[in-house]
């Protein structure tokens, strides 16, 4: 079978997949869904996905980058989905906190801020996984002004404290592996363990909202 339709029958048993176990999903109450990460699209969308993600994990950066970052761009922008990004550093790995600091001072910055140093980390993961100079990655899409008030608050006790929290917030809903996320829509939520290729959650997407 010619490659093109294997990978074509591949992503439509993903999207049946996915679509029949929302059929199933549980259930979530509409005032349990308050949260302040979002970071594209408001938290009033009919659609709403909350990612748990390590910065240091390969597949994290492929769900961000080749699925992610195409929903916050067809989806997020008309306000169709809103996506939230849950710091969820796992031991292992030796910059992941510390990545997830300068995430967390870039969104006080604002959304923007924080979108932009959200794609860098993940497109230099290559690069300061190994080195730990994370924060030349924040650098360079970053202003001088707004640098220097990153580098003042990752060394704030209440950054971490958010860590934390997240990290709680994750254990209480069993992650036991990045990413993971949490699709909400219809007044149900499923979750969906590893990756999912964006055509699959479009094709999801689009037999909700138009």
């Amino acid at each position: 079978m010619h490659l093109g339709v294997k990978r074509a029958m591949r992503l439509l048993s993903c999207a049946v997949l996915l679509i029949s176990a929302f059929a199933l999903a549980t259930p979530v109450p509409a005032n349990d869904q308050a949260c302040e990460q979002c970071l594209g699209g408001g938290l009033g969308a009919p659609i709403k996905i909350e990612v748990f993600s390590d910065f240091e994990c390969p597949a994290c950066r492929v769900l961000f980058m080749d699925t992610m970052r195409q929903v916050l761009k067809d989806y997020c922008t008309p306000d169709k989905v809103c996506v939230i990004y849950h710091e969820f550093p796992l031991p292992m790995h030796k910059y992941s906190r510390l990545a997830a600091r300068y995430s967390l001072a870039a969104q006080k910055l604002g959304r923007q801020q924080w979108l932009s140093v959200v794609e860098s980390l993940y497109e230099d993961q290559a690069v300061w996984s190994q080195n730990g100079l994370v924060n030349v990655s924040v650098a360079r899409v970053l202003s001088p002004l707004d640098y220097q008030k990153v580098q003042k608050m990752i060394d704030d006790p209440a950054i971490n404290q958010s860590i934390d929290r997240d990290i709680a917030l994750g254990q209480k809903r069993e992650i036991q592996s990045t990413p993971t996320f949490f699709v909400t829509a219809l007044g149900k939520e499923q979750k969906v363990v590893g990756g999912l290729p964006y055509n699959v959650l479009k094709d999801f997407f689009d037999k909700i909202v138009k």
